[in-house]
């Protein structure tokens, strides 16, 4: 509102004002309608996907989605980072550590992506302390829904949040409070561990940002 109307967006913002004072982000602003000018993007990017002729993005919404993903991704990388290496510096994570430099070292000439042991504790790291701690709503679709033998009318608004849904069946994954890396290695139960895997919700709701979950690390 701000781009297309200003004059509307003053009036609206100083109303709003009166009950809580608008958060500016001026440096982000700029950063993002200066990098989204650029047309040297790397393939695997955001930005190189919205500028392709397919999508037809006017300047001003890639910016507006480029800054989404930013600010979506500063907190969440930051907190998941802060308690990955807070676990892995315990003594009883010791072994953790030893053996996630030794992958690192072995193969310093390889992608992050392609690292299995790398892969394996970011993604225990995600389940035993998700960076989103709350519940995530979702409306029941038409016609309702039987969620473990209880009938949920349609439209209802229902409710999960990582931290219960990793820990819920512990067949999938047995002492659920113990970090353990060694788990994503296994092949028996690989598709059960995936699919209660709820650190990025899942769905058409899903964060679209799961498939760069190694590479902040």
């Amino acid at each position: 509102m701000q781009y297309y109307n200003p004059s509307l967006h003053k009036i609206i913002g100083k109303a709003l004002s009166i009950f809580a004072k608008p958060r500016q982000t001026p440096l982000a602003d700029e950063l993002v309608l200066a990098a989204t000018e650029k047309t040297d993007s790397a393939q695997f990017t955001l930005l190189n996907r919205m500028q392709d002729k397919v999508y037809d993005m006017e300047h001003i919404d890639m910016a507006a989605e480029c800054l989404d993903h930013m600010a979506a991704g500063i907190d969440t990388t930051g907190d998941g980072l802060c308690f990955l290496m807070w676990e892995i510096s315990q003594p009883r994570s010791f072994h953790v550590q030893r053996r996630l430099q030794k992958e690192l070292l072995d193969n310093s000439d390889v992608s992050f992506d392609k690292l299995l042991y790398l892969d394996a504790v970011v993604l225990e790291g995600l389940r035993c302390f998700p960076a989103i701690p709350m519940s995530l709503p979702r409306y029941v679709p038409r016609g309702g829904r039987t969620i473990d033998g209880f009938f949920i009318p349609e439209h209802t608004i229902i409710s999960s949040q990582a931290y219960s849904a990793h820990r819920i069946d512990q067949r999938v994954f047995p002492q659920p409070d113990l970090f353990n890396p060694d788990r994503w290695l296994e092949q028996e139960g690989e598709l059960d561990r995936k699919r209660l895997f709820f650190a990025f919700a899942s769905g058409g709701r899903g964060c679209i940002g799961k498939q760069y979950e190694s590479l902040p690390f």
